[in-house]
């Protein structure tokens, strides 16, 4: 990635690749949504954004199981999964195939992400472990183990992991040597979701109703909240798109609310149709809100996030189920 520029700048600059959790850099081939599934062994599906059908569809290897996260890197989608211990494949997005794997150093790879040089799998471990994985071998570069339970999630804000885990604390990582800088201690839930919009960080909490706590990553301390309606449930999916950010709930169906960030209020609502539930994963396009539901099969909802209103809806095939992974790249 390109350090030189403002953050803000690079970050408007991608436009492919908004999600940045999942990917930083600009994509090698034409971007398509990416749905990780829960199945076994773990599914991943390539859809054209367009058309809203499937290209190509990655079956992993055997025991490669559960599609917990994907993220990219400008070349290789990596897909991580619910397995003991931790896998991570590279997948080739041209042919959706498998290119090389990696076996983590802990259990359960719960979130990962890419900083430009290096993709890192956070793993459901007590005490929390994140994993540097170096992507030309794929191979363990360093590891960072942390004070805190089971890592829930990753943003980057183009110097600094951001780790959020079990129990409300985020961890802000030095990538160079993978040691601990600051430690924002929030709520005591589980942080799910992180985002940041190139000047905040964003957590979202496994509370009821909802909790989005904007926080300052140069002092970690808390800037404003965001609670949501009495009848939303907890925050499983954060993004944004540089105006607004965007918050997915446990609700049945499914909610997202639209914040603004600049009051922490809430803008808009989107309520999914009945049976989209529970809005486990979210990514964006530059143009359109993509939502990933947890049903049997998977279903992405495509959203307009202006009016906050559905454009489409895609169902996956009879047992490509549960979507837990989705990006744009």
């Amino acid at each position: 990635m390109n350090t030189d520029i403002p953050f803000i700048q690079y970050y408007s600059e991608i436009n492919k690749c908004f999600e940045l959790e999942g990917c930083i850099s600009l994509p090698t081939t034409k971007p398509y949504i990416y749905a990780g599934y829960s199945t076994a062994p773990g599914i991943v599906d390539q859809i054209d954004p367009l058309t809203f059908t499937v290209v190509k569809s990655f079956i992993a290897p055997s025991n490669h199981n559960i599609v917990s996260t994907l993220a990219y890197d400008s070349k290789y989608v990596y897909a991580g999964y619910n397995t003991k211990p931790g896998i991570v494949d590279q997948i080739n997005p041209s042919t959706m195939t498998l290119n090389n794997s990696f076996t983590g150093t802990n259990n359960y790879v719960l979130a990962l992400m890419n900083d430009g040089t290096y993709t890192y799998a956070g793993y459901g471990s007590i005490p929390g472990v994140v994993n540097q994985i170096n992507t030309l071998s794929m191979t363990l570069n360093k590891s960072f183990t942390s004070s805190h339970n089971l890592v829930w999630s990753f943003t980057y804000d183009g110097k600094y992991i951001y780790v959020g885990y079990s129990g409300g604390a985020i961890d802000q990582i030095n990538p160079s040597n993978m040691s601990l800088n600051k430690t924002y201690y929030g709520r005591n839930y589980n942080i799910l979701a992180l985002t940041y919009d190139g000047t905040y960080i964003y957590a979202g909490y496994n509370i009821s109703p909802g909790i989005v706590d904007q926080i300052n990553p140069s002092t970690m301390t808390l800037v404003k909240s965001f609670t949501a309606s009495s009848v939303h449930g907890a925050v499983y999916s954060l993004i944004n798109d540089g105006t607004y950010v965007y918050a997915g709930y446990n609700n049945s169906p499914g909610i997202i609310d639209k914040i603004n960030p600049s009051t922490m209020t809430l803008v808009k609502s989107f309520t999914a149709p009945n049976g989209h539930n529970t809005v486990w994963a979210l990514t964006y396009d530059g143009t359109n809100i993509y939502a990933g539901y947890k049903t049997n099969p998977g279903i992405i909802d495509q959203i307009n996030p202006s009016t906050m209103t559905l454009v489409r809806s895609f169902t996956a095939l009879s047992g490509h189920n549960v979507v837990y992974g989705l990006i744009y790249c």
